[in-house]
């Protein structure tokens, strides 16, 4: 029987990846900050691990055939904090799987902020595009990759880097969807903006199968459905899937739209929660381009077949 640890798993990506692997008949380890212990599944198991402890991580790694590493930091206060949750964690990560005897592969859950925007629409950016990040999210995201694409051999290291991420029950997606049904949308980029994005399960089965394929050793690849929609087209579709109408959107000014991020910067600091908006994802949105990539060289390796944005938000907010 096989081992899989996965960081972040108690998150949205991590819970279908759990899913999966568990059906794939994987022994499956949970690595949490919070409090650990057994579940009622016999077969997957939740560790309480400090990420800032090699040692720790070395023993919570014990016996994994693969890990997939998902854990990362989307909002922060500053590029400090995001150093420390993206890079530095996964530095560490890193440094006790090294010492795993019988690991056999590494998947890295990257994201597209971590190339960078391309600036015509119809000509998306690929591996071979030189990366430009334009937030500190997408800074540490791909200073994240660097240490994973460093881990010596035996161990097949892969990097997945993912657009925008949809499904039932996302934190992200699912906060949209919650001002569609309301009728009322705020723009945090144009409406013209053109994205790729990938649907969960999509996502997962890729995550599980760079997990199986040595020729995905040592390499990058997006992963996504190949077209992209514009941000009008997406949020129309979205309540279509609904059955609501479509609803009214209004861009704000950028001066607006750092306002608010500095209100729910503000909030979420006396509250110690996660900011809905901060200033790093207003950096993003604010860009004078387009949110697409190629996903050919994933498509060309494993043949896989991407769920198209209407299905999948169908089965999504249906």
């Amino acid at each position: 029987m096989k081992t899989a640890v996965i960081t972040g798993g108690k998150g949205f990506v991590g819970g279908v990846l759990t899913n999966l692997l568990l059906k794939e008949g994987y022994k499956v380890k949970l690595l949490t900050r919070g409090r650990g212990g057994k579940t009622d599944n016999p077969m997957l198991e939740s560790i309480s691990v400090d990420y800032n402890d090699v040692k720790d991580l070395q023993l919570a790694l014990e016996g994994a055939d693969c890990i997939f590493h998902l854990a990362a930091a989307i909002f922060a206060f500053n590029k400090e904090e995001f150093y420390k949750a993206n890079v530095e964690l996964t530095q560490n990560l890193c440094k006790a799987a090294t010492a795993i005897k019988g690991l056999e592969s590494f998947v890295y859950l990257s994201s597209q902020a971590a190339a960078g925007p391309s600036q015509y629409k119809d000509n998306p950016i690929d591996e071979t595009s030189v990366p430009a990040p334009v937030s500190d999210y997408g800074e540490t995201k791909l200073g994240a990759e660097k240490y994973v694409l460093e881990l010596p051999a035996p161990i097949r290291k892969t990097v997945l880097r993912a657009p925008v991420i949809y499904g039932r029950n996302d934190s992200g997606v699912s906060k949209i969807a919650s001002w569609v049904a309301r009728g009322f949308m705020v723009n945090t980029s144009s409406a013209e903006m053109f994205f790729n994005f990938v649907y969960v399960e999509d996502l997962v089965k890729a995550l599980y199968t760079a997990s199986q394929t040595p020729q995905a050793d040592g390499e990058i690849y997006f992963v996504c459905e190949p077209t992209s929609y514009s941000w009008q087209y997406f949020i129309n579709t979205m309540a279509a899937a609904m059955d609501k109408p479509r609803p009214i959107m209004l861009n704000l000014p950028y001066s607006i739209l750092e306002f608010a991020a500095f209100t729910y910067e503000t909030i979420a600091k006396i509250f110690k929660i996660t900011p809905a908006l901060n200033y790093d994802k207003i950096k993003e949105a604010a860009i004078k381009g387009h949110w697409v990539c190629r996903c050919n060289k994933w498509i060309a390796l494993t043949g896989q077949q991407f769920t198209p944005l209407e299905q999948g938000l169908k089965k999504s907010f249906k």
